[in-house]
């Protein structure tokens, strides 16, 4: 069953929700759109009896899963993968960019409920592309969010990078980011030497570590997101191999 909210799509599973745990994934069956391979979702936030995960139409089966109505079922596996991990009472910074953001949403209500608290960065292309649902939510958990646009009408303008690049950054204790690989790979300069966790984006052909599509090099040698990861700490990735 599903409700949808803008870019927000709400699945009910007792058994998943209470299972899945900051940074993990779900896969997501697209066959009833006629697509053979399933989609990699973080899950985006979770209750006692429900999970809700960031869906933007950018393809054949976000458009179709974009078009679901409330109450008709859905075949998902999950949760997948490692995920973040968190320090009680520390302070945090979350660096994300455009759907990035979306696992970043179960982090920030662990830290504070685990007696930490953070701020935020969130990048996007454009105004347009700032989903104002997430925002809201964020907004609830971050002591400050920062708003960042590449280009055009919107008070502050610049990457992640230039923002990160403000502030003082023994701040915070521990940095968490998801995006883009380039987005990710432009902040390795800035914070690979401090305590940092990424979330790496791949595409997953089955999304439990049986075809290794998804194979990245590290310093342990070849690991695979779906399944060693898709949280890996900044220093043990290979960058210039992606």
């Amino acid at each position: 069953m599903v409700s949808i909210d803008g870019n927000l799509i709400t699945f009910y599973s007792e058994k998943i929700a209470n299972s899945t745990l900051p940074g993990q994934f779900v896969e997501v069956s697209c066959s009833n759109g006629g697509m053979l391979l399933r989609r990699p979702f973080s899950v985006y936030d979770k209750n006692a009896k429900s999970l809700s995960l960031f869906v933007k139409s950018v393809g054949k089966g976000t458009r179709w899963l974009s078009g679901l109505r409330e109450g008709e079922r859905i075949n998902i596996i999950g949760p997948l993968g490692k995920g973040f991990s968190i320090d009680k009472g520390s302070r945090s910074l979350l660096i994300g960019g455009g759907c990035g953001v979306a696992s970043l949403r179960l982090l920030s209500k662990a830290i504070v409920e685990a007696g930490g608290e953070c701020d935020a960065i969130f990048g996007f292309r454009k105004r347009e592309e700032i989903p104002r649902t997430i925002v809201e939510d964020f907004s609830r958990t971050a002591g400050h969010l920062t708003i960042t646009v590449d280009s055009g009408d919107y008070p502050v303008r610049g990457n992640v990078k230039d923002r990160l690049a403000e502030i003082e950054l023994d701040r915070y204790g521990r940095y968490y980011c998801c995006g883009p690989t380039v987005m990710l790979k432009a902040l390795v300069p800035l914070l690979s030497s401090r305590a940092t966790e990424v979330s790496l984006e791949a595409k997953m052909a089955c999304g439990l570590g049986v075809c290794y599509g998804c194979t990245i090099n590290t310093d342990r040698g070849g690991k695979r997101v779906c399944y060693d990861g898709p949280v890996f700490t900044m220093r043990e990735v290979d960058w210039n191999d992606l």
